[in-house]
């Protein structure tokens, strides 16, 4: 497998560096993040919502949602 070279702005390097880990390579870096974006788990989305209007909105409508779907036969 060939190799290429890529310009980046300084500020983007700069963010790259800071995410690469000891043992990793830049490409590593790259190949981990484009993977993990990928793969995206529900359990990093855990309670983004918390303390927001739109979740006690959310609650409210299943709450009356649910309450009104008992009655129905």
């Amino acid at each position: 497998m060939g190799t290429k070279t890529i310009s980046i702005r300084e500020d983007l390097y700069k963010n790259l560096k800071s995410m690469k880990r000891e043992d990793e390579s830049f490409g590593d870096v790259v190949e981990r993040l484009i993977t993990k974006k990928r793969e995206a788990n529900l359990v990093d989305f855990f309670g983004v919502l918390k303390d927001n209007e739109v979740l006690s909105g959310l609650e409210e409508d299943t709450r009356r949602i649910r309450a009104s779907s008992r009655f129905r036969i």
